[in-house]
């Protein structure tokens, strides 16, 4: 076998293991839209917890302060963003068990209510998806902006349900995922509404 056709054979393969882990990987998110609201906060909470470590591996960095200062207030920037977007979309339950992150909701709620819908948070991640793809280029930190824009058109989609409320993603050819097949089966996109503190 010739370098040529061994390079395609390998080429092929790859390419193969690329399309199956794409696949994989829209079949998850996929999985996570159709539970509706509460699927959706989960994926916008993994890309807050991963916005707030690239932030604070960003900020350990202290020369960036003398020689990059933009840089470095970009990342105290993300660090900030991605600990608002974990406040925000803290799963229910550790909601209800915790007065601090009941309060820290209320108060972004107060000071920012923009982010009590989904439009408004989902303009908030474009806008942090916008920020991580602009500090490098190909890198962790550039993906993640594209997560974080993809979160963000999720949340504006389901604003203003484009987004179905029985996503059968059979036809697709995703048949891990379908209605009422997925994980935790299809829910209606609903308002966004988070707990209020208790008096």
């Amino acid at each position: 076998m010739d370098d040529g056709a061994l390079g395609q054979e390998l080429g092929g393969h790859l390419g193969g293991m690329a399309m199956g882990v794409l696949r994989k990987s829209f079949t998850t998110v996929a999985a996570y839209v159709q539970r509706g609201p509460e699927g959706m906060s989960w994926l916008c909470f993994v890309g807050g917890l991963v916005t707030c470590a690239f932030g604070l591996m960003g900020l350990l960095n202290i020369f960036d302060v003398v020689f990059e200062p933009l840089y470095y207030v970009v990342n105290l920037y993300q660090l900030f963003f991605g600990l608002a977007t974990c406040i925000l979309e803290a799963p229910k339950e550790w909601v209800r068990t915790s007065y601090k992150l009941q309060d820290f909701q209320s108060t972004i709620h107060e000071y920012a209510k923009f982010l009590s819908t989904f439009g408004g948070r989902g303009l908030f991640y474009l806008f942090q998806g916008s920020l991580a793809i602009s500090l490098t280029g190909v890198s962790p930190q550039f993906l993640l902006g594209w997560y974080m824009f993809g979160t963000g058109l999720l949340c504006i989609a389901a604003q203003y349900k484009i987004i179905p409320e029985d996503i059968d993603f059979r036809q697709a050819g995703l048949s891990g995922v379908g209605a009422g097949g997925g994980m935790g089966g299809s829910q209606a996109a609903a308002p966004y509404v988070r707990l209020a503190p208790e008096p």
